[in-house]
């Protein structure tokens, strides 16, 4: 028998017609390699239509199975009966092929003659292996791999692909055989139903338990190229230029918002050349060695924890999340009231439009829908001089957008309102000195009094939870740069419709199983075991005693319960104990007419801050009315029993809203939290630590971390991202 496969033979014809993605990859092999792949890849396609020939009866379709199970086996005695197998037996004997992959292929296509739903992902799995991972292990002894990490790789990617091929054919699987590859657990998580699977249109499950499948497939990807041997690149020229049109396909899945129920999303003959030119172009660069995948626990489920974890699996490491409480959200979470059964935030967050990285994380795990969007700036303010007046913005591109807002609000003078206009241009020009309050700098860039009551005083307020008098200057600037001078869209308000938390989950939890991790929710941890000499964290310590090992550890907790956790002397360990907590009042008042007209309304010359209604949130068929009223800042009335609280709130709302006194409360929730925010020693700097600690494997993410930002959601979604950033 021939020592090569015949040019021209049954392979190379069988592999030409097929049109296959993954034939588009040959072209950059050598004339020998080529027509082995060429061979192979013919192997692969005859045994997967005989599955697929759903004309024959079941019983002729395991023979012809159990016909190529036997040539296979034949193969590695020399007497093989096909043709096929016959052209496939010198490529085996060249390149070394070993008969496992060989008989796994035919036993994971086997699969598809009798299984038609998947109750796991560990079923389906083993599924994907043996009709993907199998053809890459085969694959990298055709191309000449030296190194065991290449096995690594080659299972790795066929995953990635396998899972690309079944998000794009949910629909043709179903039509045409009666299959559904997507795990039934998964499905039943996010509400899907088979019904569901016969619609051209998305289910808002259906649309978020797809997504869940293109974040696998990307995590599969970037894990696969985390895991490319460096020494055996060379030889993967083929695997790497699939590769480039295989992510192309996923992201355009992706573009096009997950409508495969309609048929299969497909690259355009174009889209595919120009992923292989790229690919061909790409193949000579230098590439940066990256951190292989990783195990990695995160230690706090607040957003800076949730951000951190979701980017880290995003990028191939397997996570598992530790919270201590029984929801995510950390210090903005949310939870359901016992007496009325209302869900509602342990103390009122909004979100801005200038929340990129924040409301980039919501919408990346699906979850945009459960935000309420207010397309700009529009706050009502209430004083005993002025009454009700409205700070509202316009449409108008910026800075035109917030002139006319000023413009219409009554409790700045015109001087007031040439002050602010001004402001950004001064604040370019004589930016904030280091450590410098925020009062001092206003002053010193010539806001009046008036500009500092009416707008500066609450939104700085609102934003760092620090009177003017003390806040940092730089950090004011950052956040008013962003909120109130950037875009008309930055200027948006948003407010979650069901409770921070549910911003987060299931979908986390659904996403980090998914990729090999997990979520451990009501999972303190009660300390960090450190090995000194090495300066490297063994293990955590679980309050039930369990002791689970990591390769990587970041620590996403307030800065109160890191420098408990940090190692004595660690330099973060040292700054965390310089921050001064910042307490936040928030009661909830259930009554049974409404207090305010306006959804968000400001209080001036008053002990209390700012109303918010959130009536919205409401469970269906309750009736009333509900509101949330903060007091930020509240260092001299935190201990003050909740009656006495309460007292205050309302006889500031009948003071300056004269209509709300025909109100009454039928139900009040009193919630402290006395470290909401941070704040560092007057006219010192404000030291924050970046993600690196004195610990190798130790990485830090909050949002008291160094991020340029307040405390705020979009900080801590920031520092999340930097400490995943640094552990890449």
């Amino acid at each position: 028998m021939n020592s090569s496969p015949a040019p021209g033979g049954t392979g190379e014809r069988i592999t030409r017609k097929s049109g296959s993605n993954l034939a588009l990859s040959f072209i950059c092999l050598p004339k020998e390699q080529r027509q082995g792949m060429s061979t192979f890849y013919a192997f692969c396609r005859t045994v997967d239509d005989i599955v697929d020939e759903t004309s024959l009866p079941l019983s002729e379709r395991e023979a012809k199975l159990l016909a190529w199970r036997e040539d296979i086996q034949a193969i590695y005695r020399g007497n093989p009966i096909q043709p096929l197998a016959q052209e496939l037996a010198p490529v085996v004997r060249q390149y070394l092929i070993p008969p496992e992959p060989l008989l796994e292929i035919l036993a994971g296509v086997e699969m598809d003659l009798t299984k038609t739903r998947y109750e796991t992902f560990a079923e389906l799995e083993k599924y994907c292996y043996g009709v993907a991972s199998a053809v890459g292990l085969v694959s990298i002894n055709i191309f000449c791999c030296q190194t065991r990490a290449a096995q690594d790789y080659a299972i790795a990617l066929g995953m990635a692909f396998q899972l690309t091929n079944i998000l794009r054919d949910v629909a043709y699987d179903l039509q045409k055989f009666g299959r559904i590859y997507l795990p039934q657990q998964e499905c039943r998580t996010f509400g899907v139903s088979e019904e569901d699977f016969q619609k051209t249109t998305l289910t808002p499950g259906m649309a978020r338990l797809l997504r869940l499948q293109y974040f696998r497939a990307r995590h599969y990807f970037e894990k696969a190229d985390r895991l490319i041997p460096e020494t055996d690149r060379p030889h993967l020229s083929a695997a790497l230029l699939m590769t480039g049109v295989y992510r192309d396909l996923l992201e355009k899945i992706h573009r096009n918002n997950f409508e495969v129920l309609r048929g299969p999303i497909k690259l355009t003959r174009w889209e595919k050349l120009k992923a292989l030119r790229r690919g061909r172009t790409q193949l000579g660069q230098t590439h940066e060695k990256r951190r292989s995948p990783s195990r990695i626990a995160v230690i706090g489920g607040g957003f800076a924890g949730s951000a951190a974890a979701f980017a880290l699996a995003q990028a191939g490491h397997q996570v598992e999340l530790f919270e201590a409480k029984p929801q995510l959200g950390g210090r903005a979470h949310s939870y359901r009231e016992s007496k009325t059964g209302t869900t509602l935030d342990n103390g009122q967050h909004i979100l801005m439009g200038c929340y990129h990285q924040a409301l980039q994380l919501v919408e990346s795990l699906g979850n945009g829908d459960r935000l309420e969007k207010h397309d700009r700036l529009d706050l009502a303010f209430v004083s005993q001089k002025h009454g009700r007046t409205v700070l509202r913005s316009s449409c108008l591109p910026p800075p035109f957008h917030l002139l006319a807002g000023l413009f219409g609000f009554a409790e700045l003078s015109w001087m007031d309102r040439w002050a602010i206009l001004n402001f950004p241009a001064r604040a370019k020009s004589q930016p904030a000195k280091t450590g410098e309050s925020n009062q001092n700098w206003l002053e010193r860039l010539g806001q009046t009094p008036g500009s500092i009551r009416a707008l500066w005083e609450p939104f700085c307020l609102a934003a760092l939870n620090v009177p003017i008098a003390t806040a940092d200057a730089g950090l004011f600037w950052e956040v008013t740069r962003r909120a109130l001078f950037g875009s008309t869209r930055d200027a948006a308000i948003y407010f979650d419709r069901s409770g921070l938390s549910h911003l987060l989950q299931p979908e986390l939890g659904a996403f980090l199983q998914a990729t090999g991790g997990s979520l451990h929710l009501a999972t303190p941890i009660e300390s960090l075991v450190l090995d000194d000499s090495k300066r490297k964290i063994t293990s955590l310590v679980l309050k039930n005693g369990e002791k689970p090992v990591f390769d990587q550890y970041v620590l996403a907790v307030p800065w109160t319960a890191a420098a408990k956790l940090l190692p004595e002397g660690d330099r973060a360990q040292q700054l965390a104990t310089t921050l001064v907590p910042g307490p936040i009042l928030g009661i909830h008042l259930w009554t049974d007419l409404p207090l305010a007209p306006d959804l968000i309304t400001g209080f001036l010359d008053s002990p209390l801050h700012w109303l918010f209604d959130r009536t919205a949130t409401l469970p269906s068929g309750n009736g009333g009315h509900l509101y949330a009223a903060v007091i930020s800042a509240i260092t001299d009335r935190i201990d003050q029993s909740g009656k006495e609280l309460v007292d205050l709130v309302l006889s500031e709302i009948h003071r300056l809203i004269p209509s709300s006194r025909n109100s009454k409360v039928t139900h009040h929730v009193v919630y402290k939290s006395r470290d909401a925010t941070f704040s560092g020693a007057l006219g010192k700097p404000l030291a924050r630590p970046s993600p690196l600690t004195s610990v190798e494997n130790l990485f830090l993410a909050g949002d008291w971390t160094e991020t340029g930002l307040p405390a705020t959601i979009e900080g801590a979604v920031v520092s999340g991202l930097n400490s995943a950033t640094a552990i890449s």
